[in-house]
Formats: structure tokens, sequence, C-alpha cells
């Protein structure tokens, strides 16, 4: 009985040893392996990418999204479940924004992020502006920069706790008009670069993504988390409630992305079902010929060429599928990622450099409190 004892104490010490060192000399080891990965060949080789400085464990990052700045591609954002990232090399190294003012909490969930689109303005010695889209010390809120991250300020609190939001978006047409997408189910603008806001729309149910047609400002597009769709013709005047249009693809309702394309005017959905597109702004919607294993769905976001190009990326779980002729014809490629690939970037000077970053988390809602949890 003493040689089994003595045998469990030395296994359980051994354990906590092994912990102990993969904690603090090999945090990796019990991290799944995650983070950024680059293509520079069109989606054919994957390779991992992207640093922490001054350092950190890139690995324990849960991405939401990758943006880049609409002046200075160079310049990228990282929206994650844990603050907000920067790059000003096209993603090599990434610092995390600490605000100087204290608004924006390290921990704060991220959901989105707009650049204003007049900025940087490098002859002045003006740095970039944006705002984010975050949830954070039980409430959601809006939070402004303009000075590139070095410090906030909070224009927008939600009326209710345990609420997030969502969605923020700048009109590339009039910088100064900003919107707002909530868990409270509202959709707000603001002309004045979000110091004053004005309730535009209520929904009924949590807005999950906001889209506004950049060549013509006046049509937009919301979503739900429960999968309602909704149109507007009139710069958010009136709205349609258009969800019949994704009942005949079956779980396409559990929607993961929307995004439009410039190159040829239609709206990609990304969801359960597979991947839809969308002629006429979210009206009517048609099914994309791309086979999904039922084992990697949901397609979770989809990132295009520059114009002219026919070039489309597309996610799911940690698969990348590229298309070079529009969708006719696709490859796949997997990737050596651990978590699901959440979302991707292409370079807009260089559609063969894609990026890709990885989640093992997504929007998703308890209906109960409003707060995320993992997917």
């Amino acid at each position: 009985m003493g040689n089994i004892l003595k045998i469990i104490v030395f296994l359980v010490l051994a354990i906590l040893v092994m912990m102990f060192l993969a904690q603090h000399y090999f945090p990796d080891f019990l991290t799944p392996r995650g983070g950024f990965f680059i293509s520079t060949d069109g989606g054919g080789v994957w390779n991992k990418t992207g640093a922490l400085a001054p350092g950190g464990n890139i690995n324990r990052l849960d991405i939401l999204d990758i943006i880049n700045n609409q002046k200075d591609p160079r310049i990228l954002y990282a929206t994650t479940l844990g603050g907000v990232l920067k790059s000003v090399d096209g993603g090599q190294v990434w610092h995390r924004l600490e605000d100087k003012n204290g608004i924006l909490n390290p921990r704060a969930d991220v959901f989105d992020l707009a650049a204003d689109p007049r900025f940087p303005d490098y002859k002045n010695n003006t740095p970039d502006k944006f705002y984010l889209a975050v949830y954070q010390k039980d409430f959601g809120r809006v939070l402004k920069t303009e000075d590139g991250g070095l410090s906030f300020k909070e224009v927008y609190l939600t009326s209710r706790s345990k609420v997030a939001v969502f969605d923020v978006a700048v009109d590339s047409n009039r910088p100064n008009t900003v919107w707002a997408a909530t868990g409270e189910g509202t959709l707000l603008k603001s002309e004045n670069g979000g110091e004053t806001w004005r309730l535009v729309q209520e929904f009924g149910r949590p807005v999950s993504y906001f889209l506004i047609n950049p060549k013509s400002t006046a049509q937009m597009l919301v979503a739900t988390f429960s999968g309602s769709i909704f149109t507007s013709a009139d710069g958010g005047a009136t709205w349609v409630d258009d969800s019949d249009g994704l009942k005949k693809f079956p779980n396409a309702r559990f929607i993961e992305n929307m995004i439009y394309n410039p190159a040829d005017g239609q709206v990609y959905l990304a969801s359960r079902f597979g991947l839809l597109k969308s002629a006429n702004f979210g009206v009517d919607w048609q099914a994309m010929d791309v086979v999904f294993p039922n084992d990697v769905l949901p397609v979770t976001d989809i990132a295009f060429g520059p114009a002219g190009s026919n070039t489309i990326y597309v996610s799911a779980s940690n698969f990348v599928y590229a298309s070079k002729d529009g969708g006719q014809s696709w490859q796949v490629r997997k990737l050596g990622s651990t978590k699901r690939v959440k979302t991707l970037w292409v370079d807009p000077k260089d559609p063969r450099k894609v990026i890709a970053g990885t989640s093992s988390s997504s929007k998703k809602l308890n209906q109960k409190s409003l707060i995320i949890l993992p997917q």
C-alpha cells in the first residue's frame, strides 16, 4: 500500500510540474493553435503569421474580424473577444491597443470597427480615426478614437445592462454619419461623428449585422440573431421584413456574416446552410454552387479581391475555399489551426495575399441575458 501511495504522489507532483512548465515556459502547449495565417499565392499555401508586440501568446486570441484602413491598407485592425489589435505593416506585427484614458477595457469584447475614410492625413500629421462596437462591464458601448487608438472616449452607452453593441458603420460619402446596431434591437444614427444619436428603427430582436450599399447609401440591410432580414430603400425611413427570402434554404437563418461585394454589387451571406448571394440587397437570395460537407458548416466569412479579379475566398471550420472565376470552381485548403477560421482579409492591392483570423467563439446570444457565449 505504501508503494502505491508513493506512486500516486509522484504522478500528481509530475502532473503539477508539467502544468506549471506549460503555463509559464511553454504557454502554447495548452493553447489551441490559432491566431493569424497567411497565403501569398491566392490560397494555395498557408503559413502561420503575425506576432504580438512587445510579446504575448497570439494563439489565445479569439479574432472576430480583420479590417483595413480604407486610405492606407497597411493599417489593419483586428477585433477580438478581448480587446482590439492594430498593425501598421500589413499584419506582420500586431499591437494591442491600450487606452491611456482607461475608457477601453483591455478585456472588452470588440465586435466591430469602422474607420473614418478621410484619415490618416499624413500631410497634416493627422492619425487614423475609428469607432468600436464593444461590450464591456455589462454594457454595450460605442467608443471613438481620434488619435489612432492611443485614447478613446465613449460616445454611446446602451440603456440596459447585459446588452452589446454588435455593429458600427461609417457612411463613406458622409463620414460624420455613423450607424450603430445593438442587442436591444435598435438601429441608431449619429450625424455629428457620434456626439449625439437618434433612434432610427426598433426591430424587436437583437441586431447582429447592418449593411449600407456604398454605391447607393439609401439602400440598407439588417440581420438579426433570430434570422430575420429587414431592408430599406429610403435611408432607414421605412423598413420591409424580407425574412421569407431565406425560408427555402434550411438553416440559412443561422447567419454568421453578411458582406457586400462592390465588384459585382451583390450581398453574400455566410450561414449554417452554406453560401448565399443576393442581387437586390437582401430581398431575394440564391444558393451558390459550393459543396460544403456538413461537418465543416457553418460558413463563417467571405472575402473578395479588387474589382475585376473575380476572386472569392470563403471560410468554413478550419478550411478556406478559393475561387478565381467568381465561384464557378473552387480550391480547398485546410489550415494548420485547431480553431475555426472566423474572418478573412484580402489585400486590396494584391488579391493573392490573404490573411485568416481564427476563433473558438462567435456572436451567439443567450436570449435571456443577451450575454455573448462561445459557440
